[in-house]
């Protein structure tokens, strides 16, 4: 369905129901508040804009999106063959999000410098009320065609070849990032450097090692906790399963849990992690790396699942 909602936005025939505008971004991390900074960039026809959003909507259309076999929840892990979506409300990315929207509705007009690190192409409708498109590309569009591996030339207005030394803008007919509708759409992990989504991600592993202690699960939690918070990827806790963490609140479901992961219990019926492989087995199991086959009941470790619509 997914699929169909971002065909639904990038219908190029659509582009001239929203006014458009373009601003480039520069980052500089050592700025913890604000990182960001926008610059609204001028055209000198406004078709041109418009012209380049149809383009990129069509090509988005064809090239990206008609590719895909399917749009999954981020994950951490993109197969190549999909797109990942994520809320813009997850605690991954809401407030990175929240700071790149600020500095957005903050952009500067003064003129940009020929180094920046990217560029966002905004729509907001004019029939449909706070219905936006944003596209974010994480390149630098400004560049110098003349550099160490090529020298170019134009022609004059007296027909002779004259060195062109000036820098130009290319606009990319791709994008990495795609947000409508609070959702944010992404087709490749470039998004994770763009909102440092590393240091969020630690963030993300300390609440979810919490909620997994608060089950009362465990013969020694502080053991547990101390385990898990040598767990070497913040990435896997993206996937923490509430309903995972439902089954070890019950001491009957708990009991097969510890059984498939070899996991001892004590008289209570609670965990004993007295290891960090245990401890290990355990968060994969929470964040749905670890599941049990059906038919040959053999314990399988998997990266990504992703469940089939039949």
């Amino acid at each position: 369905m997914s699929k169909e909602i971002l065909l639904d936005i990038c219908n190029s025939e659509a582009a001239e129901r929203y006014t458009w505008s373009m601003f480039f971004y520069k980052i500089d991390r050592r700025s913890r508040e604000q990182p960001y900074k926008f610059y609204k960039v001028r055209f000198k026809n406004d078709q041109y804009l418009l012209s380049y959003a149809k383009s990129l909507m069509n090509s988005v259309r064809k090239f990206q999106i008609a590719s895909i076999e399917s749009v999954q929840d981020y994950d951490g892990v993109n197969t190549k063959i999909s797109c990942d979506k994520i809320a813009l409300d997850h605690a991954l990315i809401s407030a990175p999000w929240a700071i790149f929207s600020r500095a957005l509705g903050a952009a500067s007009g003064d003129k940009v410098g020929e180094k920046v690190n990217g560029y966002v192409l905004f729509g907001e409708s004019q029939v449909e009320d706070n219905k936006t498109i944003t596209f974010i590309k994480t390149a630098n569009p400004i560049t110098s065609l003349t550099n160490k591996r090529s020298v170019i030339f134009t022609t004059n207005a007296q027909d002779e070849l004259d060195m062109f030394t000036d820098t130009v803008c290319r606009l990319y007919l791709n994008t990495d990032i795609l947000v409508s509708e609070n959702i944010m759409y992404t087709f490749n992990h470039n998004f994770e450097t763009l909102f440092n989504i590393e240091k969020t991600m630690a963030k993300v592993k300390n609440v979810a090692i919490d909620a997994i202690v608060a089950t009362a699960a465990f013969s020694d939690a502080e053991a547990f906790k101390s385990y898990a918070l040598q767990y070497t990827s913040s990435r896997t806790f993206i996937t923490l399963k509430p309903e995972r963490i439902k089954r070890i609140e019950d001491k009957h479901k708990r009991a097969d849990i510890a059984n498939m992961l070899k996991i001892d219990l004590d008289e209570l019926g609670n965990f004993i992690i007295d290891s960090k492989e245990k401890a290990s087995y355990l968060i994969k199991y929470l964040c749905f790396k670890i599941f049990k086959d059906g038919e040959t009941s053999d314990v399988l470790e998997a990266s990504t699942i992703s469940p089939l619509n039949i």
